[in-house]
């Protein structure tokens, strides 16, 4: 009788959930163009870190909004020193919420070594570089296992002393088939990861993320770092970490087969409790340093000091931020450390704004391009 009052108390409170939350941001992708006004293109080589394959551009062959939906497209093409390209937006500096309902609709591309993302990242880094202020990934899938994919909490600590908990790969049905919607409904007591409206997946957040291993603990209450705005993500990567040792495996040839190397998203959804304090997005606030993603080589900034540290082109960091090391105030990502063995801060020719690349490249609207393969018209690149 006791479990059976359980279930009950259980739908009772699912339906009310359902009767309050309030849509307060969407994309149905319904436009010939992505809405800039709600999305930024990420434009890199550098795969946040994760040994990815592939350059993400912002050009309409990778990035396209076409009969409803987003499409990003995995290609197999030379470009800027790799062979793949593919696509990451964001809504970073648009959108962020703390707590809500969230809802993707998405179709997922068939191909081995293609990873896809739809993801959540603290807007301001209260606690840390990453992943001390969190990380939330509602679903990501390994290309070769059409039926698998996992939702996962990163914490604990800056890289290398961060950890994760989460389901673990769950299988379902074949996800290459069709669209599915993949969601998250985070509370203060939780965070519920949800595969067609069915919960498969729950973290409880009455509880301390700290790791008892990183020496140090930067949260002082349960639940944090999930006490902060976050905003999305959406990417396709090819190879990378998350395929583990084989993270550089993907061969040409396999590449070539890749049955449908699209990552194809209906529409993203957030919805907030019309009773609460947090039912509308958090405005982006003034510039902060950007928030680390993956681990990453160069110590992140800090903001605890303001003026210029010296670095020549710095563009406006914090004095100290990076400490012996040059500072970049990249026009996509905000400060950002670097070494001036591998890389440079250049003036890009499109917005006359500092971009962080590739030593020896120049930048256009953000890309990092090789002036000998490459031309800048217009903020768009052409093969010379």
């Amino acid at each position: 009788m006791k479990f059976l009052s359980l279930a009950v108390l259980a739908i009772a409170m699912a339906s009310v959930y359902a009767q309050q939350y309030k849509l307060v941001w969407s994309d149905e992708f319904n436009g010939d163009s992505l809405d800039l006004s709600k999305w930024q293109h990420e434009v890199n080589c550098d795969g946040g870190g994760n040994n990815e394959m592939q350059c993400y551009t912002n050009r309409e062959k990778n990035v396209d909004v076409r009969n409803g939906s987003l499409v990003i497209t995995a290609l197999r093409e030379n470009y800027n020193g790799k062979k793949y390209t593919s696509g990451r937006v964001n809504t970073k500096g648009k959108a962020a919420w703390k707590y809500g309902k969230f809802e993707v609709r998405a179709k997922v591309p068939s191909g081995i070594y293609l990873w896809p993302a739809l993801w959540m990242m603290p807007r301001d880094s209260v606690y840390g570089m990453w992943a001390a202020s969190g990380e939330i990934d509602i679903f990501e899938a390994r290309g070769g296992q059409p039926t698998k994919y996992e939702s996962t909490l990163h914490f604990g600590g800056g890289w290398p002393k961060n950890i994760y908990q989460g389901s673990g790969p769950r299988n379902f049905v074949d996800l290459t088939k069709d669209f599915h919607t993949y969601g998250a409904v985070w509370t203060p007591e939780s965070i519920q990861f949800f595969f067609d409206g069915n919960n498969f997946f729950t973290m409880s957040l009455q509880r301390s993320f700290a790791n008892a291993g990183a020496g140090s603990n930067p949260y002082t209450k349960n639940g944090q770092p999930f006490d902060q705005p976050f905003y999305f993500i959406i990417n396709l990567a090819i190879g990378g970490g998350f395929f583990g040792g084989e993270s550089q495996a993907l061969t040409d040839a396999q590449a070539r087969d890749w049955a449908s190397p699209k990552f194809e998203i209906d529409y993203v959804r957030a919805y907030q409790l019309s009773n609460d304090v947090v039912n509308n997005p958090v405005p982006a606030p003034a510039p902060k340093p950007a928030t680390s993603t993956k681990a990453t080589p160069t110590p992140a900034p800090t903001a605890n000091n303001n003026g210029n540290n010296g670095a020549t082109n710095n563009g406006g960091c914090a004095a100290g931020a990076c400490g012996g090391a040059p500072c970049c105030q990249d026009q996509s990502n905000g400060q950002q450390c670097y070494n001036v063995n591998a890389h440079a801060c250049v003036t890009d020719m499109f917005s006359q704004r500092n971009a962080l690349c590739p030593k020896g490249f120049s930048a256009c609207r953000g890309a990092c391009f090789s002036t000998s393969q490459y031309v800048c018209n217009n903020g768009r690149l052409s093969p010379k």
